[in-house]
């Protein structure tokens, strides 16, 4: 894709969303994005790769604008209409049509980057405004329906069956036991749970980059959870595995965290029992799909360290949850209530 400079994109901007201001290109994997300050707020202004496809970007849209509406308290990216209406646009760009679209830029920092500031007696406080921001992410999705949600993608825990091809790649023993073990008892309770628990449209990737926080006066809370180009129908459990996941690697007593994490979360988004008696092993099956994905890229990309460095919170956590009791994070909440 043709590189867009920022005064290009500015154009755009002003032509079809009336939005000016000092603007700036940010880091993006493929996409182009420009963070654009203006008098009246911040906006990003997004110019998808080509190989997105136009149903992908308004799922996306679509999901934010329904967040928007149904949980206004969460200061979620809020897409902008354009001048006729519109909020997904395809434009010429170098010859080449694009997607391009406005949100709003959400202010704060990420868990990623906060979390090392944060006192150890304040943490709590976190994690239940974390479990809180992905409980209403879950009920403000809830019936929420689009075309392209029934994609197939690589993230989502329905898939992890085409994955076990790569245990057999791990090269260390201990681990590939692990996996092996976790891994292959969730693909044989899949049909099962397929049948039982609920499915739901996604956000499918609350981890630490992709939620912003921010100090609310009493110290950092959850503001946001950004990032919508994970989107999957599965499990409904699996955003809340999800978010347990990535913050549980940043404490020293995981389980805690994952506790407080779930009673925020309950707060906004009863679960059946049945969903709570597997969090567990959902949380181990995220674990084991990440090994799973980097082994894979290491496979494709083996001169790339970066890939394994990553993985050292994943692998360090998934040893841990292994020796740890399946009903350790959720038995306070195994109540008649959640049923």
């Amino acid at each position: 894709m043709d590189i867009l400079t920022p005064d290009a994109a500015l154009v755009l901007a002003d032509r079809y969303w009336r939005i000016h201001g000092d603007i700036c290109a940010l880091p993006s994997y493929a996409d182009q994005n420009f963070r654009i300050r203006t008098e009246h707020g911040e906006y990003v202004l997004k110019v998808a790769h080509p190989s997105w496809s136009r149903l992908d970007l308004d799922l996306e849209n679509q999901a934010m604008m329904t967040l928007a509406e149904r949980e206004p308290a969460l200061q979620w990216p809020r897409v902008q209409l354009a001048v006729d209406g519109e909020h997904l646009l395809t434009l010429p760009i170098a010859g080449q049509p694009c997607q391009v679209r406005v949100l709003s830029f959400v202010p704060g920092t990420t868990y990623a980057d906060a979390i090392g500031a944060v006192p150890k007696t304040q943490r709590a406080a976190l994690h239940e405004s974390l479990g809180s921001a992905v409980g209403r992410l879950t009920r403000g999705l809830q019936d929420f329906h689009h075309p392209a949600a029934d994609r197939q993608h690589d993230w989502n825990l329905l898939r992890l069956p085409t994955l076990c091809g790569e245990i057999a790649h791990i090269e260390d023993a201990g681990l590939r036991a692990i996996v092996q073990t976790h891994a292959e008892t969730f693909c044989a309770r899949l049909p099962q749970w397929g049948a039982q628990l609920p499915i739901t449209v996604l956000h499918n990737d609350a981890n630490d980059l992709n939620v912003i926080v921010a100090d609310d006066g009493d110290g950092q809370r959850v503001r946001a959870v950004i990032d919508f180009g994970d989107m999957c129908t599965s499990f409904r459990l699996a955003d809340l595995a999800i978010a347990c996941t990535y913050a549980m690697q940043h404490e020293a007593d995981p389980v805690a965290c994952a506790r407080t994490i779930v009673r925020g979360y309950l707060a906004q988004c009863p679960l059946l029992r049945i969903e709570l008696e597997q969090l567990h092993a959902f949380i181990l099956a995220r674990l084991c799909h990440s090994v799973l994905m980097a082994t894979r890229a290491h496979r494709e990309e083996p001169d790339n360290p970066f890939i394994l460095v990553s993985q050292q919170g994943v692998r360090a956590l998934l040893r841990e949850l292994a020796e740890v009791n399946h009903d350790a994070i959720v038995g306070p909440f195994l109540e008649p209530s959640h049923d």
